[in-house]
């Protein structure tokens, strides 16, 4: 103890008398370039063509094993979603073992078995690699495909693309590449609940013959294994793989757009734009640009402190976040995107602003400080990466596929420290161009046309294409016309009818209903009562267990939750007293200015404001309201929140909504009424 505490004092001493003889008015000098010792794993080749490559680390008493069948792009048309199928229900048993006694013996050995139609991984304790490699290889070439597994598997991948019919963020994640690529080519297009259906038993059998084939493949092993010892389980396992290559699809001649134009697909229930401003990328890693191109990208949108992430989220306050990507492509060009989800009233300031840090990077020189601390960025990730003996193995498969120089990660820091400014400056003039760029708009049209319609980009105005939600194009979203003489009194009129008529409605002092939505951890339980003189408790349970509480009444406003209760003050009073208005339709008409009509979803529906962060929704065609929408204030930044009610039943002569919808981190949650009470509840209920 006494040896290391004078050795800590040495040193400590000898770093004081360095700091001592430094000169702060000179900049440091940098020392030289670190040079990381790769290595080589041990690599062989099986008759089929399957190269194997192991990387024996004897720190943990585990092992893995990862293939990759290095698989050409794979168009499916008509059947598009069959990848899917197949990939799902491989690993699921065997035709040798059933699906429930296959699961027993993974989870007896602890491990980790994966396959796919692209490949697979396995591991676990190395102990038992034997048996690991023996039920990867049951499951990988012996896989039990039946039609009840395929229908299985198809409701589950129908039901997925249904959740997402409303959601921008699912839209946007679809019509991007299909728009940039198009729907011909294996990176634009995408499943529909149609081509789901096309799909039989004998197409699943059929793409599993077609591409689960060794010749283009490698095998990654990594871990507590000696070389021998894989090369004798290998040959076991894999020896008998017959050889074989999976057809290569015919690709479209790609190109960007002639000139910057705008593609807008109209969700009208989106609360928020899902924005990208989109070209393609002839970048490739073999390419002298790709290191230029990775500080280029990360300067301009790449990072938290990049130029675009400051001006959207730091400066104007559009956004939680925007990042963008240069892409390197291999059998087919990428793409650059700079993306972010902005508020609708700002989505045209946010593309104005997008374009003019576009702007920037191209015609001024990046300083000197930001440069640096990009290079410091990829160089520490590149150096805590190579820690890891697996990823020698990554990379040795990585330059082969990528046709990349022997000494391609060997020279990597040294190549990043080469980029200078002038270097970024010339890049993002190469890939990124302001005439040929696609501007991809997912959101509210009824919110973001009439702004975009009078946007201008360097003094001019920008065209705009529409779109549906499958990439099709489409007319301009219809602009609906209010009736003359129609008042914001006549559509909470209309309403009041529609529920029961004024007299049904005076007959309530107070509503109470009890609402569930059943979520993978448990039931998720809305409470919610009103009564006259506005007040209103909102009750949040899950798994028995409040939540969240909000109560208002007698002109005070309460929250309350697990970390603690607060009173409210401010906007936040003022957010709550507006929701607990008591039937305002009926005693509040004269706060209601009719803000407008839009469509939402395939109905048309006229628009109720009520302050400046609530707006109500109601059917042009029954009346009734189908949807509340409200802002507020989240972490500096103002969030939007929609509600939708549906399935209207009578109790005690008055409609009630019977689901009620909640969106929530781009899905919905769909709350299912159990219990609808008038007249029961009492002034003990606000405390």
């Amino acid at each position: 103890m006494k040896k290391q505490l004078i050795y800590i004092m040495a040193f400590l001493l000898t770093g004081a008398m360095a700091t001592a003889q430094i000169d702060r008015s000179k900049m440091p000098t940098s020392g030289p370039t670190p040079e990381i010792n790769l290595g080589k794993p041990y690599d062989f080749e099986l008759k089929n063509g399957l190269k194997v490559l192991v990387v024996t680390d004897k720190k943990l008493p585990t092992f893995s094993m990862s293939l990759d069948l290095n698989n050409p792009p794979i168009f499916e048309g008509d059947k598009a979603g069959v990848q899917s199928l197949t990939g799902s229900i491989m690993g699921k048993g065997s035709t040798k073992t059933p699906k429930e006694e296959f699961n027993e013996n993974v989870d007896f050995l602890g491990a980790n078995i994966f396959v796919s139609t692209s490949g697979g991984y396995a591991g676990g304790l190395s102990k038992y690699k034997e048996q690991i490699f023996d039920l990867f290889a049951e499951a990988a070439f012996h896989p039990n495909f039946t039609e009840k597994e395929l229908e299985f598997e198809k409701s589950q991948l129908i039901e997925g693309i249904k959740s997402g019919e409303n959601s921008a963020a699912a839209i946007a994640g679809k019509v991007r590449s299909a728009l940039v690529y198009g729907k011909d080519h294996p990176a634009g297009e995408f499943a529909t609940e149609e081509t789901i259906n096309n799909v039989s038993l004998a197409d699943v059998e059929q793409f599993y013959n077609q591409y689960f084939q060794p010749s283009r493949g490698y095998l990654l092993i990594s871990g507590d294994i000696e070389k021998k010892e894989a090369k004798k389980l290998v040959k076991k396992h894999f020896g008998d793989w017959k050889e074989g290559m999976a057809p290569k699809a015919s690709m479209p001649t790609l190109s960007d757009v002639s000139e910057t134009q705008i593609n807008l697909i109209d969700v009208p229930n989106a609360v928020q734009t899902e924005l990208a401003v989109m070209s393609l990328s002839d970048l490739k890693m073999s390419d002298p640009d790709y290191h230029a191109a990775l500080v280029t990208n990360y300067v301009f949108g790449g990072s938290f402190g990049s130029y675009l992430n400051m001006n959207l989220r730091e400066e104007n306050g559009y956004t939680y976040g925007a990042r963008s990507s240069i892409g390197a492509g291999r059998n087919y060009k990428s793409t650059f995107r700079a993306t972010a989800k902005v508020r609708n009233e700002v989505t045209d300031s946010a593309v104005v602003e997008t374009f003019k840090e576009i702007e920037r990077i191209r015609n001024e020189y990046v300083d000197d400080e930001m440069l640096a601390t990009a290079k410091a960025k990829f160089l520490g990730n590149f150096i805590m990466q190579s820690e890891d003996k697996s990823t020698v193995a990554d990379r040795a498969i990585n330059i082969q596929k990528n046709d990349l120089d022997e000494d391609f990660y060997k020279d990597f820091i040294a190549n990043i420290n080469k980029v200078t400014k002038e270097d970024v400056k010339r890049v993002a003039n190469k890939y990124l161009n302001p005439d040929q760029l696609r501007i991809v708009l997912v959101g509210k049209a009824g919110d973001i046309l009439e702004p975009l319609e009078k946007m201008k980009i360097n003094g001019k105005t920008v065209p705009i294409k529409f779109y549906d939600k499958d990439a099709n194009e489409t007319e301009r979203p219809s602009t609906i016309e209010i009736p003359a003489g129609l008042t914001a009194e006549t559509v909470l009129d209309n309403y009041i009818k529609a529920i029961g008529g004024e007299e049904a409605v005076k007959n309530l002092n107070s509503t109470s209903y009890f609402a569930v939505y059943t979520a993978p951890m448990g039931e998720l339980v809305l409470d919610v009562k009103r009564a006259k003189g506005d007040k209103w408790v909102q009750t949040v349970k899950m798994g028995g267990n409040t939540v969240a509480k909000q109560v208002y009444a007698d002109g005070k406003g309460k929250m309350s939750g697990m970390g603690g209760s607060q009173e409210l003050t401010g906007d936040d009073l003022a957010s709550v007293q507006d929701e607990a208005m008591f039937f305002p339709e009926l005693y509040n008409p004269s706060k209601a200015e009719l803000a407008g009509a839009e469509m939402m979803g395939d109905n048309q529906v006229y628009v109720i404001k009520w302050s400046d962060d609530k707006k109500t929704f109601y059917d042009v065609n029954t009346g009734l309201l189908v949807a509340q929408e409200t802002k507020g204030e989240a972490q500096g930044q103002t969030v939007t929140n929609l509600i939708k009610f549906s399935d209207y039943e009578e109790t005690s002569g008055v409609k009630f909504p019977m689901t009620i919808t909640q969106q929530m981190m781009g899905r919905d949650l769909n709350f299912e009424v159990k219990k609808v009470e008038v007249n029961t509840v009492n002034d003990a209920d606000f405390n």
